[in-house]
């Protein structure tokens, strides 16, 4: 993978797989909280056109104890991360562009692969 030059937020749209940390607060029950890593999902299209993307939260590799067939590792330091994570595909979310504060790098091609196949999983699609 082929590392770019850090893109200001403000005149880049999100791209596919990238990582960014941002604000998920407020949040109701039990959806992932806080202020943490995310991988975008949504098509480039979406990402350009609208000021509304979808993401899938990241949290730390050591509070999956169960992992679900949805579920995906991400080793440090891929993507930018400074711990394994999981990404929650069970946890989908269209987001504001303005939650993302900072791009922390991009997931590789096959790890981007097995996300999709987790949303196929969490969506019951083909």
């Amino acid at each position: 993978m082929s590392v770019s030059p850090p893109r200001s937020l403000l005149e880049a749209s999100p791209r596919r797989g990238e990582v960014y940390s941002l604000k998920l607060d407020p949040v109701e029950d039990s959806e992932q909280r806080g202020t943490r890593p995310a991988v975008v999902v949504s098509r480039d299209a979406i990402n350009q056109a609208s000021p509304v993307i979808v993401v899938c939260p990241l949290t730390d590799a050591r509070h999956v104890s169960r992992p679900y067939p949805s579920d995906v590792l991400v080793k440090a330091p891929e993507g930018g991360l400074t711990k394994d994570s999981v990404v929650l595909t069970g946890q989908i979310r269209a987001v504001a562009k303005t939650r993302l504060f900072l791009l922390l790098g991009e997931v590789q091609p096959g790890t981007m692969r097995q996300i999709e196949q987790a949303l196929k999983i969490t969506l019951h699609l083909p």
